[in-house]
């Protein structure tokens, strides 16, 4: 039996109109079972023909079978379009995959402010000669593009290292900081509801930004193998044998903060080895 479609998310602006550059909010409400991972537009995103001012974020609300997750989004427009529509997504992140959920676009009126505009200035004619500019030097354009690309190159040559190595931090250090974002969230859904999809997922997203990190399949390996591969660490020797008995012998500590004292052990032992390994990286880079 074919799975049931995700239900849409539902947008609307909180007044019928709205004056040129004046606030506005619109809020975007998506109800979803409580498994499912959701993210909302954020800056980064085009809003089109609004533009965004900032964001107010809800706690999910779970009851029951059902999670609902809301945002009111504060957007000003300049388009003089006298009714102007805006479809916001949610995005439901599945392994690899990202899919975009639109509901029903919401529609605004434009206010009008000015309405008359006066009589427009008669021109005055002017027959008189103007000078006309000089044509453009393209042999000047060229040699100066050489000039230009003769000195990147240089620059390129002398420095390419370092700049190969900058971006290899900065790519390392953005994949981190999502890492700790996700991992932090199921920290929070396992704290409000003590589920063990939580903890899997959590400890999936863990093996797997270790595996981008060491540029080793951590995510193939098993407990001991892991514990093996990091020399006994305590951290992680601790942390997955309580998941390993939570998730395979369905035993959970009688105390909930056990448990998220070993969520929190595994994310000081992913910083630990971010930091490390950046380390490495740097020390490689000016070993050459």
């Amino acid at each position: 039996m074919a799975a049931a479609p995700p239900e849409k998310p539902v947008g609307r602006f909180l007044q019928p109109s709205v004056k040129i550059g004046e606030p506005v909010k619109y809020t975007l409400v998506y109800k979803h079972a409580p498994e499912l991972e959701v993210v909302f537009p954020d800056s980064g995103y085009r809003f089109a023909p609004f533009e965004f001012i900032r964001k107010e974020t809800f706690p999910t609300r779970t009851i029951g079978s059902v999670s609902t997750d809301s945002t009111v989004f504060l957007l000003r427009t300049f388009n003089i379009t006298p009714q102007q529509q805006l479809n916001l997504p949610v995005f439901l992140l599945q392994k690899n995959d990202t899919i975009r959920l639109f509901g029903q676009p919401s529609t605004i009126k434009l206010q009008e402010v000015v309405k008359q505009v006066p009589e427009p200035l008669a021109l005055q004619e002017n027959l008189a000669l103007q000078p006309i500019e000089e044509r453009f030097n393209y042999p000047y354009l060229v040699a100066g593009l050489s000039v230009l690309l003769v000195v990147f190159g240089s620059l390129w040559f002398i420095f390419r290292k370092k700049i190969l190595t900058r971006y290899r931090l900065y790519v390392m250090q953005k994949k981190h900081t999502q890492f700790i974002s996700r991992y932090n969230m199921f920290i929070d859904r396992f704290h409000k509801s003590a589920d063990l999809v939580n903890m899997e997922k959590a400890i999936t997203l863990w093996k797997n930004h270790l595996t981008e990190l060491e540029d080793t399949a951590i995510n193939s390996f098993t407990t001991k193998e892991i514990v093996n591969y990091y020399d006994n660490d305590e951290d992680v020797t601790t942390a997955l044998k309580l998941f390993d008995r939570a998730i395979y012998g369905n035993i959970l500590s009688d105390k909930i903060s056990d448990t998220l004292t070993a969520f929190y052990l595994l994310h000081h032992f992913a910083d630990r080895r971010y930091e490390i390994i950046k380390a490495k990286t740097l020390h490689a880079a000016t070993a050459r």
